[in-house]
This record gives C-alpha cells, structure tokens and sequence, in this order.
C-alpha cells in the first residue's frame, strides 16, 4: 500500500522521535489515519538509520492482538515479537 506523507502532522511530532523521557500518544477518530501516520514515522526511522529492532509496530485492531488489555501483556507481546 503506498502511502500519502501528511508532512503537516509529520512536521508536529518530528521534534519529538528521539525524546525518549516522553511518551507520544497519537489519537484521533476511528479510520482518520493514525496507524499510516505511525507507519510513516516508522519509515522516517528507518531512512534515519535506526535499526528495525528498536521500532515497534504493533496493529492491536488485528483479531490475535484484541485481548491485550494491561501494560504487562503489552510488553510481553512486544518481547515476543522482537
């Protein structure tokens, strides 16, 4: 699937890719974009040079993933797919 860089949200949150004290939350209604803005910045990442082990994507509308529901499954699931 090719994607449409929506440079004015990418502009917003760029500042904030290495600022690692602070957590990023992405919202927005349902099917507005966030996940192909993710996967977006997952490639700025990348052309960044930032190795695939240190990015995590995680689709948590996917049918195996709708029952994580705490932190502690959360990370276990990211542990699992590194």
């Amino acid at each position: 699937m090719k994607l449409y860089f929506r440079e004015q949200y990418l502009k917003k949150i760029r500042g904030f890719y290495h600022d690692e004290d602070l957590i990023k939350v992405i919202t927005g209604v349902r099917r507005c974009g966030k996940s192909c803005l993710m996967q977006m910045i997952a490639e700025e990442l990348r052309s960044q040079g930032i190795c695939e082990d240190q990015i995590v994507y995680l689709d948590l509308d996917r049918r195996g993933y709708r029952k994580i529901k705490t932190a502690d499954q959360l990370e276990q699931l990211i542990e699992d797919n590194n």
